[in-house]
């Protein structure tokens, strides 16, 4: 079975969509109800790494197959929907791997998360994140790609500038609520 990235998607020439909303860094927990491979079923206590208002990336302990619909639970709304299995998204760490999902009924927003318009600027590969200066605890939403995202949460943040406070500091991702 071939499961191919999207970005490995784009390198061979495939094309890849346009994002219909940015996606939101967020880690979300969830509680996925789903078949894996080998056509077990089961029920997994996990997380999203992302969501937007039409899909996920989640990680899971279990291997999927792509076309296949899941339920997925937000264990903080309370609410549930079906999901798409789009593809395997990214390299699997240990015994977790990730997968993108897309919502079935896309009006059926169980994140609980006002999702604005997607602007001009593409968002095949956006992120749209919480970053915290911890020189002055200033907050600024950011879009980043995927790539530069695991490598702020391996490093657990950044060194970046801060207009507010004039300072190069470190900077570390943070909850969009608290």
């Amino acid at each position: 079975m071939d499961i191919k990235h999207p970005a490995a998607q784009a390198r061979s020439g495939q094309k890849t969509k346009r994002r219909r909303t940015p996606r939101l860094a967020v880690k979300e927990p969830i509680r996925v109800f789903a078949t894996d491979y080998r056509g077990r079923d089961f029920v997994e206590d996990s997380t999203t790494l992302a969501v937007n208002l039409h899909g996920a990336k989640i990680r899971l302990g279990r291997e999927l197959i792509p076309e296949q619909e899941i339920r997925i639970l937000s264990r903080r709304t309370g609410l549930e929907a079906l999901f798409r299995v789009v593809s395997r998204a990214g390299e699997s760490e240990g015994q977790q791997s990730f997968w993108g999902v897309e919502s079935t009924d896309p009006k059926q927003n169980i994140w609980g998360i006002g999702f604005s318009p997607p602007n001009s600027v593409e968002q095949t590969a956006i992120v749209r994140v919480m970053l915290q200066c911890l020189e002055c605890r200033v907050r600024e939403l950011v879009d980043l790609d995927e790539a530069l995202l695991q490598k702020i949460e391996s490093a657990d943040g950044l060194l970046r500038g801060c207009l507010t406070c004039g300072r190069t500091g470190h900077w570390k991702k943070v909850p969009y609520g608290d």
